[in-house]
């Protein structure tokens, strides 16, 4: 062996009679050996860095791997192939959402999309240096724009210690185009902030303008760019909700309407599992009913008139007729057996039905309901913050340029599956073997089955059906200090 470098090595095989041979352990990637290459970029997939890979290394009993400055230019050749093949990506998923339009209607604008947009930072709070807001497209559930803020550079704060210097002139006067930190002002402002840039450059890279904007309950955002007018006075932007964060209001209130009138709780009263049957019964109300405000609001209330219903005052008016109700009494209606029919449950007293009717006023209010037609959801963006925060884990330290690459990572697996990254590898100069492809499509083939049997709706239902019988199977504490531990443990 004549030399190592990481996990790449040199062998020399020497003669008496001739000239030396030089035989490297694997092919070059400008100055490293592939091997290191390839290592780092599997162990930044699996969210390990250079301390990690110390670590696996040695236990492993393999030689360590490369230096720092080494390990630096091999993050920074991941980051530049990862961003080239992103940007393809991310072209191709608008081009998808824009066919998906017409094949839905084809009198739609295919330049005006629908999005769900959604903000994720590195640490809970408003202390984070690191954030991401990515929107993505309702009809094809794939991301079509991403943007990572930062408000730190490494270089910035060491430098600034030396700001009396003229190598400190001579150094900002080059950094400026590569300073990491593209956010001055507090965290909390970083989803605004990045939400405003992502609209207003939408024409220049997309050719599209978001139109529909599907968001949480924070006002901030919406109002940020509904000021900012990304597409002039004549094009606003419409707020659509998310149906998720609307059903968790209803658990929300009931749970401080409960705090605010001890009495409403306890036995067959507003319990911790009653409170949250009635968020679900909610939810489903909004997506059942998705196509129809009117429909909407009439369901909304039929759960609360039904579960307010007795022997001798049903009040059921609002609840779906037939013998396929889900309503025994308009079972037994259809039937012609209502002389001998018998509530199975205890209603919920005056009280407390009282106590949260302004709840259902307020939560069933048009305008409300109107945001809420077309059952939009936030469900993919939580899908992609998580995949993003895999690739970079939260209780690691990383800099703003491991977050991009996370970032990259996460929206090729999430647009493309992990055949995607086997076109990275190639801009890296990394052999792809027919093991990788084989294990991508593998992966791939398993993640869509998956995918396609959780989005059936039979297996919707079952779901709900399940965490509805979990909540009736458990001993779930009625105080509302225990109601909070279950909300916790949910």
């Amino acid at each position: 062996m004549e030399s190592t470098r990481g996990l790449g090595f040199k062998i020399v095989v020497s003669c008496s009679s001739c000239k030396p041979t030089f035989i490297p352990s694997c092919p070059y990637i400008k100055t490293a050996y592939e091997i290191n290459t390839r290592f780092f970029f599997v162990m930044r997939l699996l969210g390990i860095g250079l301390r990690g890979a110390m670590k696996f290394c040695g236990l492993m009993d393999l030689p360590p791997p490369v230096q720092q400055t080494t390990y630096d230019m091999i993050i920074d050749n991941i980051h530049s192939a990862a961003s080239s093949i992103v940007q393809l990506v991310l072209k191709q998923a608008v081009k998808e959402e824009q066919q998906e339009i017409t094949k839905q209607n084809s009198s739609d604008d295919i330049k005006k999309l629908t999005v769900s947009g959604d903000g994720t930072w590195r640490k809970r709070g408003f202390t984070s240096l690191y954030g991401v807001a990515v929107l993505i497209g309702q009809s094809t559930g794939k991301v079509v724009d991403f943007i990572v803020k930062s408000a730190y550079c490494a270089e910035c704060n060491y430098w600034n210690k030396h700001a009396n210097t003229e190598q400190y002139q001579e150094w900002k006067s080059n950094h400026e185009e590569n300073c990491q930190a593209n956010h001055v002002v507090s965290a909390g402002k970083m989803e605004v902030d990045a939400m405003k840039e992502l609209f207003s450059r939408s024409v220049e890279k997309h050719g599209v303008m978001y139109i529909n904007y599907v968001g949480d309950s924070d006002s901030k955002t919406y109002t940020g760019l509904v000021n900012a007018k990304p597409y002039g006075d004549e094009i606003a932007i419409i707020k659509k909700e998310c149906v998720g964060h609307v059903q968790k209001r209803m658990g929300t209130r009931l749970r401080e309407c409960k705090k605010k009138n001890p009495g409403i709780g306890g036995k067959n009263r507003l319990t911790a599992k009653f409170v949250d049957k009635l968020s679900i019964y909610y939810g489903l109300a909004i997506r059942r009913n998705s196509n129809s405000k009117d429909d909407m609001k009439k369901t909304i209330w039929a759960t609360f008139y039904h579960y307010g219903s007795t022997d001798s005052k049903p009040e059921h008016h609002f609840c779906p007729e037939g013998p396929e109700s889900w309503c025994k009494w308009q079972q037994a209606k259809a039937k012609g057996e209502l002389r001998n029919f018998h509530h199975d449950y205890l209603a919920l007293p005056k009280t407390v039905l009282d106590a949260i009717k302004p709840i259902y006023e307020d939560l069933s209010n048009d305008k409300l309901l109107e945001r809420c037609v077309g059952g939009y959801t936030q469900n993919s963006n939580e899908s992609f913050n998580q995949l993003i925060w895999q690739i970079a884990p939260k209780m690691m330290h990383s800099e703003a340029k491991i977050v991009n690459i996370a970032a990259f990572f996460a929206t090729c697996t999430f647009n493309n599956g992990v055949t995607s990254l086997l076109e990275v590898m190639n801009v890296l100069g990394i052999s792809v073997g027919s093991g990788a492809h084989l294990y991508a499509a593998q992966e791939d083939e398993t993640r869509i089955a998956k995918a396609e049997l959780q989005a059936q709706e039979q297996t919707k239902e079952g779901r709900i059906r399940r965490r509805q019988q979990n909540l009736e199977d458990m001993n779930i504490p009625s105080t509302v200090e225990d109601s909070y531990t279950w909300a916790w443990y949910r």
